[in-house]
């Protein structure tokens, strides 16, 4: 009985030792891409989060019923609420437009889109 006692403290004691002491540096973990706010392009970055998380509501056809009358589909439509700061106001959740995107659990985008959008509007917002 004794024999099994000291086995288990030894056993117990090992493991724990083993397993106690661990400690995760988030960045080497996690490298991620860093975000690149230069050169951020229409046609590249700003369109992509354009399809992805604005233009199923706020598109030509669903404008006037679920996108509250906001089309930006297409450069020339999304500068409008550009040049009078609706749109980055919406985005970054600021306060002095609508929050976007709306959703379920009303999640931001993602930081380094709303970085890579603002440098965009930032630099002038070019159709490029």
């Amino acid at each position: 009985m004794k024999k099994i006692s000291i086995l288990t403290v030894c056993l117990t004691f090992v493991l724990l030792s083993v397993s106690s002491c661990y400690y995760d540096v988030e960045e080497e973990l996690y490298p991620g891409d860093a975000c690149d706010t230069t050169n951020v392009l229409f046609s590249n970055q700003v369109s992509l989060v354009l399809k992805n998380r604005c233009l199923n509501c706020h598109n030509t056809n669903n404008a006037p019923a679920i996108g509250g009358g906001v089309d930006l589909d297409g450069y020339a439509k999304l500068k409008v609420y550009v040049d009078n700061g609706k749109f980055l106001s919406s985005i970054t959740h600021d306060g002095n437009a609508s929050f976007m995107p709306q959703s379920a659990n009303n999640t931001k985008l993602p930081s380094c889109d709303i970085a890579q959008i603002t440098a965009w509007i930032n630099a002038g917002a070019p159709n490029n």
